[in-house]
């Protein structure tokens, strides 16, 4: 089994394992496809591994952890006098918040969180590795302690000891974010739907939490002071709908703020039949573009109503640098996954599609 050494846990700010600690196999559930470890000072639980080497599930999870046992080892103590004790067991265990940094790679992706400021410090799906088995993360383990230095060690120990700040944000608003180590992309905020849920403004509510519309830059860069200024004279590439996690915890760090004076075109495009109550119709959204049409006949039995959210950016480096490299979001369409591109208006394989449908709920063919 594989096993970060203690040398190789600073690099990643990960509290080292200590002689006196005793390590004990946690007892699985039934359908684990992975083993856990638990970490014990005396009945306190510190640290919890979970490791598996089944293809298609391989897994190294390394994190914090701050639970007590009963005096009998069998049963994990409640925190507070209401609560009751629960078995010693994997599921459990699982259950439990996790404390301090932790390591996670799963199937193909690795991400360093922080469970108190709720960010992550590296998303390997930014950087599009694949890392698929242990060897390999093994490999991408030893590749990344290599490339820490001083200032690599200082800054994820810096990382490590951030709490919780929610972080304000609003349309308009550039963020950086980080694609590998040393390499940092940009975007902005164009549409804050939760906002417009809020102050009743009319759209078509189809996105679950707290839906945003942004979008990146074509950059990538090592710079980590490029302004608002230089970035609204680049292109951007197609916007996604995000969850405003990494924006709510400080993850994406807000670095100014511009009215938006754009046109819409570049937002996400939702367009689909739409059944509540009594009202039976076709609902479009584009940016802040709403329009209903009551009975009405959809034009293209298609899944163009695009409701998909995700947690991240969702822009790996090579789309990106291709796009960069090409001056031009055409390889962006070429090389997402063929059901993205393939249900998303925007793609200028359906503009006549879009022409049609805009026309259709009387927005015509210019916003």
């Amino acid at each position: 089994m594989f096993e970060l050494t203690n040398e190789q846990r600073k690099c990643f700010a990960l509290p080292p394992v200590q002689e006196h600690w005793e390590r004990v196999k946690v007892k699985p559930s039934p359908y684990d496809s992975y083993d856990t470890y638990a970490f014990l000072d005396g009945k306190h639980i510190v640290k919890v591994i979970q490791v598996s080497d089944v293809p298609g599930q391989c897994m190294y999870w390394e994190y914090g952890a701050d639970q007590m046992l009963s005096e009998d080892g069998k049963h994990i103590l409640p925190k507070t006098e209401k609560g009751k004790p629960q078995n010693f067991t994997s599921a459990v265990l699982l259950k439990k918040t996790p404390v301090g940094t932790g390591l996670l790679f799963y199937r193909d992706h690795v991400d360093i969180f922080n469970y108190a400021a709720e960010q992550c410090y590296y998303r390997s799906y930014y950087e599009a590795l694949k890392i698929n088995d242990p060897d390999d993360f093994a490999a991408w383990v030893a590749d990344w302690c290599c490339n820490t230095g001083e200032k690599e060690l200082a800054e994820i120990h810096t990382f490590a000891r951030r709490t919780r700040n929610h972080q304000k944000f609003k349309e308009g608003d550039f963020f950086r974010y980080r694609i590998k180590r040393n390499l940092y992309g940009y975007g902005r905020i164009l549409v804050d739907y939760a906002k417009m849920r809020k102050e009743k403004i009319p759209f078509w509510d189809v996105f679950m939490g707290k839906p945003l519309c942004v979008a990146v830059y074509h950059i990538a860069t090592e710079n980590v002071n490029v302004t608002p200024e230089v970035l609204v004279s680049l292109k951007m590439m197609p916007a996604v709908m995000i969850m405003d996690n990494i924006f709510y915890y400080g993850e994406c760090e807000i670095i100014g703020n511009m009215p938006i004076t754009f046109e819409e075109e570049n937002c996400t495009v939702h367009y689909g039949k739409y059944r509540k109550w009594e009202w039976d119709g076709i609902c479009f959204q584009q940016g802040k573009t709403f329009a209903a049409l009551e009975n009405g006949k959809i034009l293209y039995d298609h899944d163009f109503e695009n409701a998909a959210i995700g947690w991240d950016l969702q822009v790996e480096l090579p789309i990106l640098s291709e796009c960069i490299r090409k001056n031009s979001n055409a390889p962006y369409w070429n090389m997402i996954h063929p059901y993205q591109a393939n249900t998303d208006l925007r793609n200028p394989k359906f503009k006549k599609e879009l022409e049609e449908i805009k026309m259709q709920m009387g927005i015509g063919q210019e916003r």
